[in-house]
């Protein structure tokens, strides 16, 4: 039994408003048609160039999607005046002073505008804004930079290059340090008594180490002299007296030399006065001789009769002195 053309017409009516309903939802999907419904304010921004960007771009701020590029066009001279919109929701974190400059999605991804900047002193953009420009590095820029670094990466290779021919040819100091083994081995014999005189050095310090610590002993004399006043009062009083002894004696010497100049003294007379000194000379042989005929005198008396007595006793006295009784022994002579 066949349907009823009404229940048919029913039929494809559902299929086709549920075909449109997919087709509509896939289309705002894929096109992001859904901001038409969204609330926008209008902005402009004029750039000297704009490198390639297009209508429908996509305008960030910290990262996140926040309008779209609604129009371009040519301003006053070569610059280009470009209208943004912006998502209301967005606008109050948007400030009046923030700058607007290109950028590309990725190194090299499409076109955008990339607003940043702005202080919480300036108000929240409204409709019809102008926005300042802010500087942004071209991709040109960026590969006219790389291309000088690429031209300096080349010179730098050539002059390694040059360099290592040099070295392996022998020239200069590297070269020759690798090519000659008289100069190796100098250098190593110098790196040998580099390293000797390093450990005698290090044993010299260690030596000043141990002769500094026994310096600084207690009760040593230089610990004394740093650490106790009444020492170091002493040694400064004692050097001020050596001082004024010294000077004490250089008075002396000076006067003893004045009076040897001066032949009105005494030694001055006996050193420079002939007739002096051989009266002195005389009176000292008349003292030898005087004190021989004495010698001779107390010999003589000796065998005298009325002496011997005496002396035999004193020289009895000495063969055998009586026993000590703590007492001093009186002076025979006496």
């Amino acid at each position: 039994m066949n349907p009823s053309p009404n229940r048919q017409a029913v039929i494809v009516g559902l299929f086709t408003a549920t075909a449109l309903a997919i087709l509509g939802g896939g289309i705002l999907t894929i096109g992001d048609l859904n901001d038409t419904f969204t609330k926008k304010l209008r902005v402009t921004a004029i750039f000297d160039e704009v490198g390639g960007l297009q209508e429908g771009d996509n305008v960030w701020f910290s990262g996140v999607k926040v309008g779209t590029v609604k129009a371009l066009g040519l301003h006053t001279g070569s610059s280009v005046r470009v209208e943004l919109k912006i998502d209301r929701s967005a606008a109050p974190f948007i400030h009046s002073d923030a700058l607007a400059r290109i950028g590309s999605d990725g190194l090299i991804g499409n076109r955008i505008v990339v607003l940043y900047g702005g202080g919480p002193s300036a108000r929240p953009i409204i409709d019809g804004d102008e926005l300042a420009i802010g500087h942004a590095v071209s991709t040109e820029a960026i590969m006219e930079t790389l291309q000088a670094n690429n031209q300096n990466l080349l010179a730098i290779t050539a002059d390694l290059k040059g360099i290592s021919a040099r070295v392996a040819a022998g020239d200069g100091t590297v070269g020759k340090l690798l090519r000659d083994d008289d100069l190796y081995v100098k250098v190593s014999d110098t790196v040998t008594s580099l390293e000797s005189a390093s450990s005698h050095a290090r044993d010299l310090t260690a030596s000043l180490s141990t002769f500094s610590a026994k310096l600084n002993r207690p009760g040593s004399l230089p610990d004394s002299l740093v650490t106790d006043r009444t020492s170091y009062a002493s040694l400064t009083s004692t050097v001020g007296d050596l001082h004024r002894a010294g000077e004490s004696v250089a008075g002396a010497m000076d006067g003893l030399a004045t009076s040897v100049r001066d032949p009105t003294t005494p030694v001055g007379t006996l050193l420079h006065d002939q007739e002096a000194a051989a009266q002195l000379k005389a009176t000292l042989e008349n003292l030898n001789r005087g004190s021989a005929l004495l010698a001779d005198d107390l010999e003589a008396a000796q065998h005298n009769f009325l002496l011997r007595g005496f002396f035999k006793k004193r020289e009895k006295a000495e063969r055998h002195p009586p026993p000590s009784t703590g007492a001093e022994p009186a002076n025979p002579q006496q």
